[in-house]
């Protein structure tokens, strides 16, 4: 399923609708450039999920995890400063990937990078896979897709 978003204020209500779609347990993975829009994406799910508008949602580069309250809890993880899917392993985030909230990994290709196997972690069984393409300045296109779960059945793929 493919979406144009023409500005930041698109793609923010893109990912407002994407969030409202969501359920716990969920795992979004965000792929793009630097640039592209991945935590504009992710604001914009944040508050669909219910995330206070007060709260400022933003890239957690030095933090690794920034958790939300929102319908259930939010995890937020950027794994720009990750080196390998081994070093994120070996950080623990289990209950994070596989809990009861929503996790939206950017730079998500991080996770395959030592693998050729198709399952980035062992936590994660399922997941929805969003890239976000700069096709000029302000003008983005945005692919979701599902994995080992039907899209048919996952109401975030019934988005228009």
């Amino acid at each position: 399923m493919m979406f144009e978003s023409l500005s930041a204020e698109d793609t923010m209500a893109l990912g407002e609708k994407i969030g409202r779609q969501l359920k716990a347990g969920d795992v979004l993975l965000l792929f793009g450039e630097l640039g592209a829009g991945k935590t504009t994406l992710t604001q914009g799910i944040a508050r669909g999920l219910g995330v206070a508008k007060e709260e400022y949602v933003r890239s957690p580069t030095f933090t690794l995890v920034n958790q939300y309250r929102g319908r259930f809890p939010v995890f937020h993880i950027d794994l720009y400063r990750i080196g390998s899917a081994r070093e994120l392993e070996d950080l623990g985030m289990e209950e994070v990937l596989a809990g009861d909230g929503v996790a939206i990994v950017e730079w998500a290709e991080k996770l395959f990078s030592d693998s050729a196997t198709q399952n980035p972690l062992p936590e994660i069984e399922r997941w929805i896979e969003i890239h976000i393409k700069i096709e000029a300045e302000d003008s983005r296109k945005i692919t979701l897709k599902g994995h080992n779960l039907e899209s048919s059945s996952h109401p975030v793929f019934t988005l228009h």
